[in-house]
């Protein structure tokens, strides 16, 4: 997944778990994914609505693909992983 502005909370939370921890860093414990709006809103909304600046959004962004990343790696190398089980049952 490319992290953007535009990205959807919900749909980053539910692939991505591990992203909560950034967004708590950057929104606060009483963030906006708490409602149902969540599954609607997308991050570049959520960093307006709490006042962070360009930058900063900017930055959560980096940090929330930063994490998407260590997933999408872990998955790679359980699917290297289960290839060579498969091949060494053979």
């Amino acid at each position: 997944m490319n992290v953007s502005l535009e990205t959807i909370f919900g749909e980053l939370l539910e692939e991505y778990p591990k992203t909560e921890q950034v967004l708590i860093k950057y929104l606060g414990q009483a963030y906006c994914l708490t409602c149902p709006g969540k599954m609607f809103d997308n991050i570049g909304n959520g960093a307006m609505i709490h006042g962070l600046s360009n930058d900063v959004a900017d930055k959560m962004v980096e940090d929330l693909q930063k994490v998407v990343d260590e997933y999408e790696i872990e998955e790679l190398k359980e699917e290297e992983k289960a290839a060579e089980e498969t091949t060494d049952e053979e």
